[in-house]
């Protein structure tokens, strides 16, 4: 393994001439030009079945390569070759796993007027490669089960005078791409299908019976799910469904919950009516139910609680009228709870059962009608929020899906879409209700808290001087209540609070100063007349502007990672973001696909340890 060691410019191949017997070479991630050889002959090695060439900075096949015949793996990705030929494989009778993936732009054509096949390839990776069209090289490789063509420019339709090929695929992946309409299905033996974020008009056509994970999200499909899809009588079995941001629409079948889904995803359509009381029985399958963005109504169906192991809910921005679904508590696995944005209503009764939402990580009650006190109880259940900082740095999720679950929440009164979500990552959001009375001591205990949100509500007393205990805590909004007293000095202690809007209150005395509190401005305490000191323009007869601590680099979190947000409605002039990570499927994925996805995973990962 020589991969990673600043290697650069042209590479010798007499080096490794007396390793005859090497089976493995790895020269990946340095900087080499060229391989040559001082005899200039051809260059061989003849036991040779694993060749790794990814992020070298080569700009153009190799040529030493086209005599390595014994090879069954080849990687030559996030390198800079513009043209392949079909003819540069002929030797590779035995060549099983191929990865081209992010050489852009890369042509495949092929000089030779026989049809190149290679009667082992099971594995090919084109991702990223501004591909136009399909190959008709494609269409030769009988034995192929693992395809990536996804973030290329690939055009058309899929119908089937055109696209009679891939017979024998698996995984199929052609996301991110251009095709504009699905009319037909070559791939009778698909298992998981992947047309995400593409120009798919028109209904959506029901994928082949052997699918179990079917992801055509972001397009522009309309009409009812069909009934082929739904009917309890076929043979379908669609693990991982996922519907989001089309132009859906219809009442949910009541069988589409009987397909033993673990995804099922069908948030920003127009689906209506009543959420269907799918699952009668007991069961651990599914594992997310999204259903943000619609036009559901009435209540919560009970049989939800049959679903132990439900992970995460999103129930947002639909017009559900129901109480707080307190039984919901009993889940044992549930660590997201969305219910934002719908008619919810009445108080939150205190629960005797210490077990209750003992898993929850994320809580958002935003924009509904609760009232009354702040449930103390759950917030003392809510053992998911203390401490985590044993729980291993990995995606909600990992390993049973490539599926994204993204979540939005509100920040000075601005959406940020987060788009991945760690398992360290904890938030509470219950703004925008009726609740009343103070707010609870026991919320300094959440200490592994990132978010904390009860603005726009009409809580009284003091600011709990136990907030100073939320170590990990980055935005904290208590703003439009009628909070008393002073600001307590313990929110000093909160070394990584990025966001604080204490707002429209009725505070009073010195703002207390010091680390993240020199950064704040007025905006964070307008609306208290009684406040004083540095930001505001009232002095309070003693206090001087501290002087400024910004430093010239990035933004960072407390976790080192790069914060990524979509922002909605008016900015707020901040750089703002959430620690977050994307859900991985591997179900089925092909290794070398999986490898490359955990290496970036583990890049973060470096960081984040190297930074606690």
């Amino acid at each position: 393994m020589l991969n990673s060691n600043k290697l650069n410019g042209n590479f010798e191949l007499t080096k490794l001439s007396e390793l005859s017997k090497l089976e493995v070479l790895s020269l990946s991630d340095n900087a080499l030009s060229s391989f040559t050889s001082a005899s200039n002959s051809n260059y061989s090695l003849p036991r040779l079945v694993s060749l790794q060439l990814s992020s070298c900075n080569i700009s153009e096949f190799p040529n030493f390569v086209r005599n390595l015949e014994g090879l069954n793996f080849l990687n030559l990705s996030y390198n800079r070759i513009h043209v392949i030929e079909a003819d540069m494989f002929l030797k590779f009778k035995g060549l099983q796993v191929l990865d081209l993936s992010h050489n852009i732009p890369l042509s495949v054509g092929n000089n030779s007027e026989v049809d190149l096949v290679l009667p082992w390839l099971s594995d090919l990776c084109l991702s990223s490669c501004n591909i136009t069209e399909l190959s008709n090289f494609l269409t030769t490789q009988e034995s192929l089960m693992f395809l990536d063509l996804s973030s290329n420019n690939i055009q058309g339709r899929i119908t089937e005078q055109e696209n009679n090929w891939g017979s024998n695929l698996v995984n199929l992946d052609l996301s991110n791409n251009l095709l504009t309409a699905l009319e037909y299905y070559p791939w009778k033996s698909i298992e998981l299908l992947d047309l995400g974020s593409n120009l798919i008009e028109g209904p959506l056509l029901a994928p082949p019976p052997s699918t179990m994970a079917f992801l055509i999200s972001n397009n522009r499909l309309n009409g009812e799910i069909p009934s082929s899809i739904c009917n309890p009588e076929s043979s379908y079995l669609i693990l991982y469904l996922d519907l989001s941001y089309n132009n859906l629409s219809g009442a949910i079948s009541k069988c589409l919950g009987l397909r033993y889904h673990s995804i099922l995803d069908l948030q920003m359509n127009k689906f209506y009516g009543n959420i269907p009381d799918f699952w009668v029985e007991r069961n651990y399958g599914l594992q997310i139910l999204n259903l943000n963005n619609n036009d559901f109504d009435g209540s919560l169906p009970k049989s939800l609680a049959n679903c132990l192991g439900l992970e995460v809910l999103n129930l947002a921005n639909n017009k559900i009228n129901d109480t707080f679904p307190h039984w919901l508590g009993d889940l044992p696995q549930l660590k997201v709870l969305v219910l934002r944005s719908n008619y919810f209503h009445g108080q939150i009764a205190h629960s005797a059962n210490e077990s209750h939402f003992s898993t929850l990580q994320i809580l958002d009650l935003s924009y509904n009608r609760f009232s009354g006190f702040l449930p103390t109880t759950y917030f003392r259940n809510f053992k998911g929020m203390t401490n985590l900082a044993s729980v291993p740095m990995e995606y909600i999720g990992a390993g049973r899906s490539y599926y994204i679950y993204s979540l939005a929440l509100t920040i000075k009164s601005v959406e940020f879409m987060l788009e991945r979500v760690l398992t360290i990552f904890a938030a509470i959001d219950m703004s925008s209700n009726r609740f009343e009375g103070t707010i609870p001591e026991t919320v300094g205990n959440l200490i592994s808290l990132k978010v904390l949100n009860l603005s726009h509500n009409h809580l009284t007393g003091h600011i709990p001087s136990s907030l100073g205990n939320l170590a990990q805590l980055e935005s904290l909004d208590l703003s439009c209540n009628k909070l008393v007293g002073e600001i307590p000095s313990e929110l000093t202690d909160l070394n990584f609070l990025e966001v604080l809007n204490l707002s429209e209150n009725q505070l009073v005395g010195l703002i207390p100063q010091g680390k993240q509190f020199n950064t704040f401005l007025n905006d964070s305490y307008v609306g208290n007349t009684e406040l004083c000191g540095f930001p505001v323009s009232k002095s309070c007869g003693h206090s001087d502007p501290p002087s400024a601590i910004f430093e010239e680099e990035e933004f960072d979190s407390a976790f080192g990672l790069d914060w990524k947000f979509v922002m909605m409605g008016y900015g707020c002039g901040l750089v703002f973001g959430f620690s977050a990570g994307y859900i991985m499927m591997t179900i089925r994925k092909p290794k070398w696909l999986v490898w490359m996805i955990q290496q970036a995973g583990n890049r973060v990962l470096r960081r984040f340890k190297k930074n606690r």
